[in-house]
């Protein structure tokens, strides 16, 4: 069995996506060998859409470096997401010789043996508040529900009037209630201006839960002329 010689900070690389942009997310490795340094060479099969830096190192025995993951601007949404099925990437490592110090990194990988290296394999996701709002646009529930599944805070985070404006998107959809239900439950805030004795709604037990009590949902419902008498899980 090969040994292991680096921990990844992440099963995937989790790209916050946005268009026409530089998009980045970090990699930690750390070094599991105490006796000698770890080099480590970064490869992808879509290396037209991303960049590594650095793309090969070394790492000192129990300590760690964190690797870049650029994906160049795209002028088109991801054909799936959160994850991209087309884009991995493998991650070579090998303890690292002394006496072979003369070499590049990319020099000595090619020279190694089959089985001399551990590879590590990492899927990708795109994620992000911009896929976010264009999955519940599309009322794409499980690619919006996959997105708060790997961002936890993400609709926390969301700034009230986006907070608003992303629970006035759903409630247009044609059948709105799961999407509905899932933004309010993974911590979608509303800000509460209107009298929560104004809407006949009925809240439900996990929102309350969660931290969405009756003047939560009472605000939105008033808003968006949507009542909630009656949804169900």
């Amino acid at each position: 069995m090969e040994k292991k010689l680096v921990q990844i900070s992440e099963q995937e690389v989790r790209i916050d996506f946005a268009l026409n942009c530089k998009c980045r997310a970090n990699v930690r490795l750390t070094s599991l060998c105490a006796t000698a340094p770890v080099a480590f060479k970064v490869q992808t099969s879509s290396p037209h859409k991303f960049l590594v830096k650095p793309p090969t190192g070394l790492i000192p025995p129990l300590c760690h470096v964190t690797v870049q993951v650029i994906l160049k601007p795209q002028a088109q949404l991801p054909p799936t997401f959160p994850r991209s099925p087309s884009d991995r990437f493998l991650i070579r490592t090998a303890e690292f010789t002394r006496d072979s110090e003369s070499e590049s990194i990319n020099q000595w990988f090619s020279s190694c043996s089959r089985g001399s290296t551990h590879d590590l394999k990492l899927k990708v996701a795109f994620v992000g508040p911009f896929l976010l709002r264009h999955a519940v646009t599309c009322g794409y529930y499980d690619a919006a529900r996959n997105i708060i599944k790997r961002q936890r805070t993400i609709l926390a985070e969301f700034p009230p009037e986006d907070a608003d404006s992303l629970l006035r998107v759903a409630t247009e959809l044609v059948n709105p209630e799961d999407m509905i239900n899932l933004l309010l439950e993974a911590g979608l805030r509303i800000d509460a201006r209107a009298r929560s004795d104004q809407v006949n709604y009925e809240v439900d037990s996990k929102w309350a839960s969660n931290g969405h009590d009756e003047p939560h949902v009472a605000a939105a419902c008033d808003r968006l002329d949507y009542g909630l008498q009656g949804w169900s899980m």
